[in-house]
Parts: structure tokens; C-alpha cells; sequence
């Protein structure tokens, strides 16, 4: 199964419930409100809208890569985006964990805020070299214990097919993904335990009023990044 994930999950300890000011906050104001709807596992809608859903405790974003990407790719190291600096003020004291990833090129990237700080930060593909700032999160921490470095690079190897090449670390995307994912949501993504979420949570998808046929002409995010251009490219030719 190939992926396309791009989600913030945000610690919702005051059970705010107010689509317009997340939007606000994103930067994002003017997006009008389309359908409600289920996202069964078709987590990325391919046409630059905002999805918000509230499950238990957390907010619940998938962005189609519109602030993740800058979140992840575009941020100075450890230092916040305008974006992420809107959600710690309207979430002081929250966690806002942002992941994404992209089986086309095993792209994935994550980053975690505790207390309006970034304490981690990391991205990888298969085109692009690992990036990481800050301490490794204990959810990280399990996945690397099993592996071994080599020429700099991180590999762990088959247990099932020993005799197999090891796996590089952007072939554990989805490990990587929805294991720190898990740390919000209780869960992975990709298995059955998702399956309340995807099937039965309400969605309310917004887009912006300019969009043609909803497929929006957002800011060019300039990426440095292979993978983000391969994305984009996809995107118009799907379009």
C-alpha cells in the first residue's frame, strides 16, 4: 500500500472545538467550509484543502503538505514557523506533533512541540539525506535500538530473510511515521486499531475560495528538497 500522510495532531487539553480559529491560525482564514466526510484511508485529499477532526483529546489536521511541508522542510533547525507560532499561542502548553510522509520516494519527517518549544525534528527520503535536530523522542528510540550504523547511515537488518539486504532507515517509513504518531493518538495509522478513526470520526474539510475545480494555487514553498518537487509535479499532473 503506498502512503501520502500530512497530518498536525494537537493536544487538545481545553477541548477547543472552533474550525475558524485553527484556520486562523494556520493562516488559512478565508478556506470555506465544503462537506463533511469520513477519510477512510484516504488520508491526503490531493486538492490543497485543511481537514479538522476532533478525537478524544487531540485535534486532528491533514493539510495536504501545506504546513507540514514548511513545518518540516523550511524550518531553521529547532526554530518555530510562523504557523506553529499561532498554534503554541492558541495552545500554550500542548503538545503539537507534526508528521508526514511519501511512499514514492520513502520520504518521512516528523517534528514535536512541548511547552511552545520544538524539542525534535527530523526528515529523510530516499533522495535526501537524513536531517535531525534536537533529542530523539522515546517513541524513536524503540525503533533505533535495533539498529546498527554503518558509514554514517543507520540500517537495521531482515530478521525474516537474514541473507536479505538490510533496510535503510527511509525504508522504515512507515515505522518511523506511525510509530510517532502513535504517541498521540494511542495508535497506528496503518493497522486495524485506526479504524474508528478513519471510518466513523467526522471530518469537515475546508478549501479556499479562489481554488479551480479545488485545486488551489497556494504559495510556491520553493523546496529544497527532491521529494517535495516530485510532489508537486505529481500533484499538477493528477490535477
Amino acid at each position: 500500500m503506498g502512503w501520502k500522510v500530512s497530518t498536525i495532531i494537537i493536544e487538545n487539553k481545553n477541548n477547543l472545538k472552533d474550525d475558524n480559529t485553527i484556520l486562523e491560525a494556520l493562516g488559512k482564514s478565508n478556506f470555506e467550509f465544503k462537506e463533511e466526510l469520513t477519510l477512510g484511508y484516504d488520508i491526503v485529499q490531493n486538492d490543497d484543502s485543511i481537514c479538522i477532526g476532533y478525537y478524544q483529546d487531540n485535534i486532528i489536521l491533514f493539510d495536504d503538505y501545506q504546513i507540514t511541508a514548511k513545518s518540516l522542510e523550511r524550518a531553521n533547525e529547532l526554530k518555530l514557523i510562523k504557523e506553529e507560532k499561532r498554534l503554541v499561542d492558541l495552545f500554550p502548553n500542548a503538545e503539537i506533533l507534526t508528521a508526514a510522509c511519501h511512499s514514492v520516494v520513502n520520504y518521512h519527517g516528523y517534528s514535536l512541540i512541548k511547552k511552545g518549544k520544538k524539542i525534535r525534528l527530523k526528515t529523510i527520503s530516499s533522495e535526501d539525506e537524513l536531517r535531525e535536530f534536537g533529542k530523539r523522542i522515546e517513541e524513536e528510540v524503540e525503533i533505533y535500538k535495533t539498529s546498527y550504523e554503518k558509514n554514517g547511515a543507520n540500517y537495521w537488518k531482515d530478521e525474516d530473510y537474514p541473507n536479505d539486504e538490510d533496510y535503510t532507515e527511509d525504508q522504515l517509513m512507515e515505522d518511523f511515521t506511525f510509530g510517532v504518531a502513535k504517541r498521540r493518538l494511542g495508535f497506528r495509522l496503518d493497522n486495524s486499531d485506526a479504524d474508528e478513526l478513519m471510518e466513523t470520526v467526522v471530518f469537515k474539510k475546508y478549501i479556499s475560495p479562489n481554488s479551480k475545480n479545488g485545486n488551489e494555487e497556494v504559495e510556491e514553498l520553493k523546496p529544497k528538497n527532491t521529494w517535495l518537487n516530485i510532489w508537486q509535479i505529481l500533484k499538477k499532473t493528477i490535477s
